[in-house]
C-alpha cells in the first residue's frame, strides 16, 4: 500500500518531498497498527523534542511548535513521511526563517538511513543557483542528523495546478527557469531523478525553486553506486522509462529531461501524461503507452509547445533533448517567438516510430532458437504440401504432413519449456491468449469446411484441375487472414513490426483465391521469413541483454527493490 503524508500547513505540504524510502517497499509485510507511545527522555528537557516508538519501528522523532533544536525554534510541521520531517524553524542567531529537515527515527537511525539522508544534503549543499532551494547547514545535534534550507514563502506547482492549466506561455517560462537549473545541477555532477510540480515551489515574485533532492545521484564516477540495478526510484507520473524499468546503469541527464517535459504536459493539461489506479499501473503505462498529444486534451496548446512537450517525452532517451540547457533554449524560442529546433512528427515519421516500437520481445530472448527452428519446420511442411499437390499425391499425404507438423511443433515446444509449460509472466499469458485463440480458429476453420464440403454447399469449379484437394487448399485464405489478425496485435503489444507482418498476411489472403494450388507455398513461405525475423530479433536482444548483464552480474544477484514515491499531496 502506497502511504499519504499527512500535512500539516497544506500552504507547505508539499515544500520538501521525502527520500523514497517514506514510502513503503511494494510487497512489503503489512506493519502492526498498535498506536504508537511517547517516550519520556531524563536527559532533556520540557521543551526539547522526544522520540516515539512502536512496534513496526524502532523510534520516531516529535517535534512541537514552540519547542527547541540547537539554536532553531520550531514553528510548525510542514510535512512528514516514513523516513524525514520538515519544520518551518527560526535560526535565533541569524534572526531567519529556515526550513530544518531531520531523520525521522531521530539517534536511532541505522547507517542506511543516516547515508540517505547526508546524500540528498552534500547533493543540494553543492548547488548553488537562485532556482534551486540553498541548503545553509548540515549537521547532527545529540545524534540527530538534519539540514536546513531557505524557506521559500509561497506554493508548489502543483498547488497552483489546483486553479487549472496554464496558458502556453506561462508553462512554458516555468519549464524554461527549471530546465535551466537542471542544467546547473547536471553541469555539477548531480541528477534530480524525482522532478515533479509538487517538488518545484512558487515564490512571491513567481519565481520557480526546485527542491526535493533525496533520489539525487551523482553523475560519472562520483557516484556512490548503492542503486541496485532493478531498483525503481522516482515517482510513476513522472519518471522516464528508464527509471520506470529499473535501468539504473542508463538512468542519465535524459531522464530529468523527460521529467520536465512531464511538469510541461501537466501545466499545460491540467493532468500528467500518465495516471493509472495504481503506481504499478502507471508505470506499466510510462513503459508500453504513447502519452496523448496535449492538444487533444486542450485545444489552447499551441503546436511547437506540443512539440517541444513530446520530445522530452520520447520513450527512447536519445530522441530527446540532448541537454536540459537545448530544453531550455528551445523554450526560449517558443517564447520569442522564433522557429523552434524541436520537429514535429509527420505521418511517416510516426508510422516508422510505431514499427520500431519493441516492448516486452526482451522478455521472450531466450525463445530464439525454438522460433528459428519453428520456422524452418513450417516452411518444409508447407513447401512439402505445395508439392504433394503438385505432384497429385494422394489426399492422406497432405494430412499426414500437417499432423507431423503439429506433433513437431509439440515436442519443440515441450523441450524448450520442460517443466513450465504454463505461463510465468504477464506478458507470457498475453502471448498464449493470442495464439491459443489462432489455433482453435485455425481448427475450426478446418472443420467448417469440410461441413461446408461434405454437404456440398461449397463446391469447386468443375473444371478446376486441383479440385480433389479443395478441402485441403480452401482453409488457406482464411488462416491466413487469421495469421494477419494475430499479428496485428502482437504489435500493439510486442514489437512495432508486427503490424506490417499482419499487413502482408492480409494481402497474401486476398490474393490466394486467384490460384488455391500455391496457398500452401505462399502461407508457408510467409510463416518461414516471418519466424525467421522474429527469431533473429529475439536473438539480437538476447546479445544485448547479456552484454548489459555482463558487468553487472554481482548486482543482479541481488533482490530487485521497487520504490514508488507517492504522487499525492503530502
Amino acid at each position: 500500500m502506497i502511504a499519504k503524508t499527512p500535512v500539516a500547513f497544506p500552504d507547505f505540504g508539499r515544500y520538501i518531498g521525502l527520500t523514497m524510502s517514506d514510502i513503503p517497499t511494494i510487497h512489503e509485510p503489512k506493519k502492526d497498527s498498535s498506536p504508537s507511545v511517547t517516550l519520556p527522555d531524563p536527559g532533556h528537557p520540557a521543551n526539547a523534542p522526544t522520540e516515539q516508538t512502536d512496534s513496526a519501528r524502532s523510534r520516531t522523532y516529535v517535534v512541537a511548535a514552540g519547542q527547541r533544536f540547537g539554536e532553531y525554534e520550531i514553528l510548525g510541521e510542514i510535512a512528514r513521511g516514513g523516513m524525514g520531517v520538515v519544520y518551518r524553524a527560526r535560526q535565533t542567531a541569524l534572526d531567519r526563517i529556515v526550513a530544518l529537515k531531520m531523520i525521522l527515527a531521530g539517534r536511532l537511525a541505522n547507517a542506511d538511513e543516516v547515508q540517505r539522508f547526508r546524500t540528498e544534503a552534500e547533493a543540494a549543499a553543492r548547488l548553488q543557483h537562485p532556482n534551486l532551494v540553498t541548503v545553509h547547514e548540515v549537521d547532527e545535534i545529540d545524534g540527530q542528523h538534519f539540514f536546513t534550507m531557505e524557506f521559500i514563502e509561497g506554493m508548489s506547482l502543483d498547488q497552483r495546478l489546483i486553479q487549472g492549466p496554464l496558458a502556453g506561455k506561462p508553462a512554458a517560462r516555468y519549464v524554461r527557469i527549471l530546465a535551466r537549473a537542471v542544467h546547473y545541477a547536471h553541469k555539477q555532477g548531480i541528477l534530480h531523478r524525482d522532478l515533479k510540480p509538487s517538488n518545484v515551489l512558487i515564490d512571491a515574485d513567481d519565481e520557480p525553486h526546485i527542491t526535493d533532492f533525496g533520489l539525487a545521484k551523482r553523475l560519472g564516477e562520483g557516484g556512490s553506486g548503492k542503486t541496485r540495478t532493478g531498483a525503481v526510484l522516482g515517482t510513476p507520473s513522472y519518471m522516464s522509462p528508464e527509471q520506470a524499468q529499473g535501468k539504473t546503469a542508463e538512468i542519465g541527464p535524459a531522464a530529468d529531461i523527460y521529467s520536465l517535459g512531464a511538469i510541461l504536459y501537466e501545466l499545460v493539461t491540467g493532468r500528467p501524461p500518465f495516471r493509472a489506479e495504481t503506481p504499478l499501473d502507471t508505470v506499466m503505462q510510462v513503459i508500453d503507452q504513447e502519452p496523448v498529444p496535449p492538444r487533444l486534451l486542450n485545444a489552447n496548446v499551441e503546436h511547437d509547445l506540443e512539440t517541444i512537450c513530446l520530445k522530452c517525452l520520447t520513450k527512447d532517451p536519445h530522441q530527446r533533448y540532448a541537454s536540459a540547457e537545448e530544453l531550455g533554449e528551445d523554450l526560449q524560442r517558443y517564447l520569442d517567438g522564433d522557429s523552434i529546433h524541436a520537429r514535429s512528427l509527420n505521418m511517416f515519421d510516426r508510422l516508422a516510430h510505431v514499427l520500431e516500437r519493441d516492448t516486452h520481445t526482451a522478455d521472450f530472448s531466450t525463445w530464439s532458437s525454438m522460433v528459428l527452428i519453428v520456422a524452418a519446420a513450417v516452411f518444409v511442411e508447407h513447401f512439402a504440401v505445395f508439392c504433394l499437390v503438385k505432384l497429385e499425391q494422394p489426399n492422406w499425404l497432405l494430412l499426414g504432413a500437417r499432423v507431423l507438423l503439429f506433433v513437431t511443433l509439440g515436442f519443440l515446444f515441450w523441450r524448450h519449456r520442460g517443466e513450465r509449460l504454463l505461463p510465468t509472466s504477464a506478458a507470457e499469458r498475453e502471448l498464449w491468449t493470442i495464439w491459443i485463440g489462432y489455433f482453435t480458429t485455425y481448427f475450426f476453420i478446418v472443420i467448417v469446411i469440410r461441413l461446408l464440403t461434405y454437404f456440398e454447399i461449397a463446391q469447386p469449379h468443375p473444371d478446376w484441375e486441383a479440385r480433389r484437394y479443395f478441402r485441403d487448399l480452401l482453409p488457406y485464405p482464411f488462416i491466413a487472414l487469421v495469421s494477419g489478425l494475430a499479428f496485428f496485435i502482437m504489435g500493439s503489444n510486442y514489437w512495432g513490426r508486427c503490424y506490417a507482418i499482419g499487413g502482408v498476411f492480409f494481402l497474401a489472403a486476398a490474393l490466394m483465391p486467384l490460384d488455391l494450388t500455391f496457398g500452401p507455398l505462399i502461407f508457408g513461405t510467409l510463416w518461414g521469413i516471418t519466424l525467421l525475423t522474429l527469431g533473429l530479433h529475439l536473438r539480437k536482444q538476447a546479445a544485448v541483454l547479456e552484454e548489459k548483464r555482463a558487468p553487472t552480474a554481482v548486482l543482479l544477484s541481488q533482490a530487485a527493490t521497487v520504490n514508488y514515491r507517492d504522487a499525492s499531496p503530502g
